[in-house]
């Protein structure tokens, strides 16, 4: 089979769509299956035959500019139908997802489109001022791409949902996205690396540090993160907060960080190479997340996978992921972070139990079976369509 990947967010950039394009098409390749990416071009990007791209301006917006939008012209239709796809996958609605979209009409290809992104909780990189004409569109825009699919991807039942509100009444399927398990696992790290990593950020052994890994971005609730935490540093010193990556936001969340007067407290790293990423979850103790505008959260898969447990905002996206007790612990009222936190701090015992759980049941989150699972889609939808 001939797949086309259509995605506007594709590496250098990081994002958990480029994460989701890239192990889908890397797994479908095992199973023998010739996949092309096709997406935006980048100053710093790989050349790679499989991986084809499109000029396009460099979107102005501050924490976008390293996306690029495009026309979608015939001459870039005609280049897809040389391709000669038996399949069209957008994990896009807009300029690349657009260009499938249209390339699949005109050459009869079947298509299937992953929602990755609740886009109505991004306007405001676009505007304040028209926020709210904005999520409407955002959310008529979505649905109505999807309706345009032949068969639609969720990641999560949380998206599902959303979905559902907005009107969506096709059939569709909830995969979640698959990340390399294996590359998170403990062992795969040296002792002497990881020590050497702590003293550079200016974490001491006997210090217990909780990691926000993700963007720096405010629709994250890095804020309240910082906030509540300072009511735990204000009790200890020995906890450090870690917050891993880059972002918009960073300045911002310093100067709350430094008003706080918790410099010593909590480190920000900017970003990091994702090669590295593994070794942050290593030296951290648990893992905390404030935010409920993720479509799934893989930093939440790989923590798990990591041995870290969760100490995270409660969201529909979770469901099937955290287990109460079991690998860690959710919320829904903030306040109730610091309880938690400090259930967690001075119970030993407790703290080992969620470790030890933490990377149990986790399979059905690998590479490996989001391909399968991809495929017998895939498989029916050109079954159907014979």
């Amino acid at each position: 089979m001939r797949i086309g990947l259509f995605t506007d967010a594709y590496y250098p950039i990081i994002s958990g769509v480029s994460i989701s394009v890239d192990a889908l098409s890397k797994e479908l390749t095992k199973l023998g299956h010739e996949v092309f990416i096709i997406t935006n071009d980048h100053d710093h990007a790989n050349i790679d035959d499989h991986v084809i791209r499109f000029e396009g301006k460099r979107l102005p917006m501050k924490g976008l500019h390293e996306y690029r939008i495009g026309k979608v012209t015939n001459k870039k239709v005609n280049d897809i139908g040389n391709l000669q796809l038996d399949l069209v996958h957008c994990h896009t609605e807009f300029t690349m997802g657009r260009l499938g979209r249209r390339a699949a009409k005109k050459f009869h290809i079947p298509v299937v489109h992953t929602y990755h992104t609740m886009y109505e909780d991004y306007v405001h990189f676009v505007t304040k001022m028209f926020a709210l004409p904005l999520r409407f569109l955002a959310k008529k825009y979505s649905k109505w791409f999807a309706n345009s699919a032949d068969e639609v991807i969720f990641p999560t039942i949380k998206v599902k949902n959303t979905f559902d509100r907005y009107g969506f009444d096709k059939s569709s399927h909830i995969i979640p996205t698959g990340i390399y398990l294996e590359k998170f696992r403990r062992i795969n790290y040296k002792n002497n690396d990881l020590l050497v990593l702590s003293q550079k950020l200016g974490i001491e052994q006997d210090d217990f540090v909780l990691l926000y890994l993700g963007r720096m971005s405010r629709e994250k609730s890095i804020d309240s993160l910082i906030c509540k935490f300072a009511k735990i540093s204000e009790k200890n010193k020995k906890v450090k907060l870690l917050l891993v990556g880059g972002g918009p936001d960073q300045e911002y969340f310093e100067e709350k960080v430094n008003e706080l007067g918790m410099n010593d407290s909590v480190i920000f790293t900017g970003m990091v190479f994702p090669t590295e990423v593994g070794s942050y979850y290593q030296i951290a103790d648990l893992f905390v997340n404030f935010s409920v505008t993720e479509t799934q959260g893989l930093t939440y898969i790989e923590a798990l996978a990591s041995g870290l447990p969760l100490l995270v905002k409660y969201d529909d996206n979770l469901e099937g992921v955290i287990e109460n007790g079991g690998n860690g612990f959710s919320f829904k009222d903030e306040a109730n972070f610091v309880t938690l936190f400090n259930k967690i701090y001075s119970n030993k015992v407790l703290f080992n139990e969620i470790t030890n759980n933490a990377s149990r049941g986790i399979e059905k989150f690998s590479a490996e079976s989001y391909a399968i699972n991809v495929l017998k889609i895939y498989n029916q939808l050109l079954q159907d369509s014979k």
